[in-house]
């Protein structure tokens, strides 16, 4: 199993399938539920603004998180290439 780093010394390293798709995901329900909420002309403007802005904010911190988490290549995996 490969080991997991999450912080800052993270970015660096690759992130993980699983966050990736977490991201995806998150964006895409986030830019759906921003579609539903521009066409609907029962909700005021000013909340309309305020809602496209919490949920691309939204957006920005999971993508940030996704980023955070990074695989830690084992030590072997890169020796392994040099044996023949």
């Amino acid at each position: 199993m490969k080991n997991l780093k999450f912080g800052t010394d993270g970015i660096l390293l690759e992130t993980p399938v699983w966050a990736k798709w977490g991201f995806r995901i998150t964006t895409i329900l986030t830019t759906a539920v921003a579609f539903v909420v521009a066409g609907d002309p029962s909700i005021p403007d000013m909340m309309k603004v305020r809602i496209l802005l919490y949920l691309k904010g939204l957006d920005i911190i999971v993508l940030g998180l996704s980023k955070m988490f990074g695989i830690i290549p084992e030590e072997n995996e890169s020796t392994d290439n040099n044996t023949p």
